[in-house]
């Protein structure tokens, strides 16, 4: 995948200041597992949709972590690289062994802020930490078409073990979702029936 159509992708998930989609701060940053993007290194990645997640989150992750941003992030994508090496494992593993969380351009992990908003507005929120990573999703999918690419939402993943690789040890952040982008490919099994009638 050419960076520049990685970075729109990207760029699609982020809230816009001018127009928010949702009445409450972002609670969910995706992590990135970056398999096949020209002129990135593979690895894992945070995108962070509200900057001011940033401190806390290196605080509650693994301390080895880089945090280092890469050089051609474009001005408003806070995209910081944490670890680098082939993720395509980590990625297929965490998400209940699907290959398609390896075999594509990238996966990515909905890490939610989650015991303190909950406290905060109550129970009733906990469904709205999913609708926010339905809208991530969302923007995935339709960015990834624009940019001729696809996109599909990946609903059985190991939580846990996503917790342990990135150090979440607490109820402070959960992997509430994943999703991957990569080039289509046909499934010949697939046929179209005849409707009812």
């Amino acid at each position: 995948m050419p960076l520049d159509s990685f970075h729109a992708i990207l760029k699609a998930t982020m809230p816009e200041r001018a127009k928010p989609g949702l009445p409450w701060r972002p609670q969910v940053n995706p992590v990135l597992f970056v398999h096949r993007v020209e002129e990135m290194d593979r690895g894992l990645y945070i995108l962070l949709r509200d900057e001011r997640a940033k401190e806390d989150l290196r605080g509650a992750m693994d301390p080895d972590f880089f945090w280092e941003r890469p050089s051609r992030t474009p001005p408003g994508l806070e995209l910081y690289q944490l670890a680098q090496g082939d993720a395509r494992l980590a990625a297929k593993e965490s998400s209940c062994r699907q290959d398609i969380a390896s075999d594509g351009c990238f996966a990515v992990a909905m890490i939610s802020r989650f015991e303190d908003p909950i406290e905060e507005y109550g129970p009733w929120f906990y469904s709205r930490l999913y609708w926010e990573c339905g809208m991530i999703g969302q923007a995935l999918y339709l960015s990834s078409e624009a940019t001729g690419y696809r996109g599909c939402g990946i609903g059985c993943f190991f939580d846990g073990m996503v917790h342990r690789m990135l150090g979440l040890f607490d109820l402070g952040y959960q992997d509430l979702y994943h999703f991957t982008v990569g080039r289509a490919l046909t499934d010949p099994r697939l046929i179209d029936l005849p409707a009812y009638g």
